[in-house]
């Protein structure tokens, strides 16, 4: 009895030293230099908003921050590089919404992100656009499903990658029309964005942030916008909800700071605080509209996390609905 006692004490008095030294570590975050990993090639996307609140971030923590590009493998090099860093909240991860909710359906990852990667903060957000030739007859979706349904057979839509939020707003456009496009898989954006202004395909449905440019410029045409809202930068494009089409309320993406899920929770919620200041500021978000993206103030990180689930369900419905086909 005597050693059952003392094991016991033992054991409560091992947690309680565990959570002091927990506290401890979250009070003086940051203790050194802070790293931001970014998934993807320097200058893009990813790239441009995670350096501006990397800037803003030094800022405020008093400790200098320094973004790491880690491309490759649909992302999972970076995501590795942070959950194999100490968990400490030294090392966070700057992501966008497809390498935890897409990429890990086709490319099968060394990590599962619904449990080895605990959001922290939802910073940025934008819209899908559905993009045809600067010069194509149609002036919205009823007049584009009246030229589909008039040839049904001779449409085709870009994507770029087969499994992506391009792919399956084709089908599902494929199946609310009654028509059969062809799905053309580019590698990337880019080619398939030249592919639909040269007409070796009808359309693509793109994110706003890489097409604004070439719609402003007058090499694009917009038809429809996801979402539920229309999008500042383009305030004359209907969404697809406006002309009959619900199915694509959701396609919406987003960036946002991500951890370790073996970061203490203490230091986690110094990360969402700060995190959150940051997106308040207007320095901050006149930067990020500027990049083309609609700033988000994150509510908690369980907001984060219900919406990394609800997104990585929506992809495993899709998936299981299209993929089979190819």
């Amino acid at each position: 009895m005597k050693t059952s006692t003392y094991t016991a004490f033992r054991g409560v008095f091992a947690a309680l030293a565990l959570a002091s030294a927990s506290l401890v570590h979250a009070q003086a975050w940051p203790e050194r230099v802070i790293k931001i990993i970014v998934p993807a090639p320097p200058g893009g996307n990813m790239d441009m908003p995670a350096r501006a609140f990397g800037r803003l971030l030094s800022k405020e923590v008093g400790q200098p921050v320094v973004v790491e590009n880690k491309a490759g493998a649909g992302g999972a090099i970076g995501v590795q590089a942070v959950l194999t860093s100490p968990p400490d909240g030294h090392t966070l991860l700057y992501t966008s919404a497809n390498v935890l909710t897409e990429i890990p359906y086709a490319m099968k990852p060394p990590f599962h992100p619904m449990k080895d990667v605990l959001g922290v903060a939802l910073l940025t957000k934008y819209p899908y656009v559905l993009v045809v030739a600067a010069d194509h007859p149609a002036k919205d979706l009823a007049d584009l499903a009246r030229g589909l349904k008039a040839a049904p057979d001779a449409s085709s839509f870009a994507s770029p990658s087969a499994g992506t939020v391009a792919h399956f707003g084709g089908e599902i456009l494929n199946r609310k029309l009654g028509v059969n496009m062809q799905h053309v898989p580019y590698y990337g954006t880019p080619p398939a964005l030249n592919a639909v202004m040269g007409k070796q395909v009808t359309m693509v449905l793109d994110s706003v942030v890489t097409s604004n440019a070439l719609l402003k410029g007058g090499k694009l045409k917009a038809l429809a916008l996801a979402g539920t809202s229309r999008y500042a930068g383009l305030p004359q494009v209907p969404t697809f909800a406006e002309q009959g089409y619900t199915d694509f309320n959701d396609f919406v993406g987003w960036q946002g700071i991500a951890v370790s899920p073996k970061v203490p929770a203490p230091i986690v919620e110094k990360i969402y605080a700060v995190s959150k200041r940051i997106a308040e500021q207007a320095e901050f978000r006149e930067q990020i509209s500027r990049l083309g993206f609609e700033p988000m103030v994150p509510e908690s990180a369980q907001q984060f996390s219900k919406r990394l689930q609800a997104d990585y369900d929506q992809f495993g419905a899709l998936n299981r609905t299209f993929m089979l086909k190819q």
